[in-house]
């Protein structure tokens, strides 16, 4: 099975019409005794009318539907899917699908647009974000205040944001505003690995994921104003709403570190892993997974990791010790290999904006999900192939696609 689009609202509307439909058939049927009374006849033939006029009259217009097409060159740069009968899509890059992905996300917004980034730099953003605002939609943008300094490309364009009251500039004193993630009228969540710059969309492996739920929505809008407010860290921060967060039958652990124990999730993922840990790692010098991958290996698990070829020769790194505990390590040559991910016996899968670093669990503002599909793992695992063999989009692609999970 393929991802299918998300459903029209021509199909919501019937399948409204026809519980009506349902519920008014039972009135049609004589009822046992004791049973409430029926409504008069005529008022239930006119109901029936009324429903069957709603059925035939022209679907409304898809305002706010977030869809995307890409160039049939870059078709794997796309996965489309759902859980349950929420969309899902998900976007790998580097690739032209990036920057086309950010700019269809903020058009679709139709009321409320928040958006909290590390970095910016692509004035078909910012320019994607003012042109939000001037149609109506409640633009908030929060933006990391040292990258905006060095944003020289977008530098009028942030400027003009100020003034017409949609960006802040904001700080972490303890860290990093890590933060890569869009939240559009209070259902759809966008967030990934992806800065939204030009390093991003054109020479980094990287990816963002768009998920519609709104319990998903309220987190990441909590996220936001904890941020915009300066709630930084394990003291100050709100709980997160609702940490486990349930996209039909699949199901989506949610963390916000520092607060939330990520790392603490990230462990338990690996330490209970049977047959493969799979990880894509721009960063991974935490002392405590590096153990549990070491654990792993002693129990016969195979563990393949795909590291940025900068970062692995950085100080901080254990590229030697990994190999030297049975870890399978392979460097990423030429670009800047920028995803957070872990993949977990081909069932679960582990995204977001967070190193797999002390930083970035003990002392960044950061999100994380951890998502239980099995048919989204397995195309995860694809992506580890082609940055293990070093393919770039643009020369070998691959035909997977996310099936539809229950």
């Amino acid at each position: 099975m393929t991802l299918r689009p998300p459903r029209r609202r021509r199909m919501e509307a019937i399948a409204v019409a026809c519980n009506r439909l349902q519920s008014l058939a039972v009135d049609f049927f004589p009822a046992p005794s004791g049973s409430r009374q029926h409504r008069p006849l005529v008022t239930r033939l006119s109901s029936l009318v009324t429903l069957l006029l709603a059925l035939l009259a022209p679907a409304p217009a898809l305002a706010g539907h977030f869809d995307i097409t890409v160039d049939p060159f870059y078709n794997d740069t796309l996965l489309r899917g759902s859980f349950g009968g929420s969309p899902v899509y998900f976007f790998l890059g580097p690739s032209p699908t990036m920057e086309k992905a950010v700019i269809s996300f903020i058009d679709a917004s139709e009321k409320t647009l928040d958006a909290c980034l590390f970095d910016l730099d692509m004035p078909s953003f910012t320019q994607a974000f003012i042109g939000a605002h001037k149609r109506g939609v409640k633009v908030r943008v929060l933006l990391d205040k040292d990258n905006a300094a060095k944003a020289y490309a977008v530098a009028d364009d942030l400027k003009q944001m100020e003034q017409l009251g949609i960006l802040q500039l904001v700080h972490n004193r303890s860290g990093l505003m890590h933060n890569k993630f869009m939240v559009a009228d209070g259902v759809r969540v966008w967030t990934g690995s992806y800065n939204l710059t030009r390093n991003g969309s054109v020479y980094n492996d990287n990816h963002a994921i768009v998920l519609e739920s709104p319990d998903l929505a309220e987190n990441y809008t909590k996220e936001w104003e904890e941020i915009a407010e300066g709630r930084h860290g394990k003291r100050f921060a709100w709980p997160t709403p609702h940490p486990d967060v349930r996209i039909g039958n699949t199901v989506v652990q949610n963390y916000f570190p520092p607060e939330d124990d990520a790392r603490g999730a990230i462990k338990n993922l690996i330490d209970s892993a049977t047959n493969e840990v799979v990880v894509l790692a721009f960063s991974f010098t935490d002392a405590t997974l590096v153990e549990a991958l070491g654990a792993a290996v002693k129990r016969g698990i195979r563990v393949l990791m795909v590291l940025d070829t900068g970062m692995s020769r950085q100080a901080a790194a254990r590229t030697r010790q990994l190999r030297e505990l049975g870890v399978n390590v392979r460097l990423s040559p030429g670009i800047l290999l920028h995803h957070k991910v872990v993949v977990a016996d081909r069932q679960t899968v582990v995204l977001g904006s967070a190193n797999f670093s002390s930083g970035g669990f003990d002392h960044n503002d950061e999100n994380v999900l951890v998502i239980q599909a099995p048919h989204f793992a397995r195309a995860m695992i694809q992506e580890a192939l082609r940055c293990w063999r070093a393919e770039p989009y643009s020369v070998t692609k691959w035909r997977t696609q996310i099936p539809n999970s229950p």
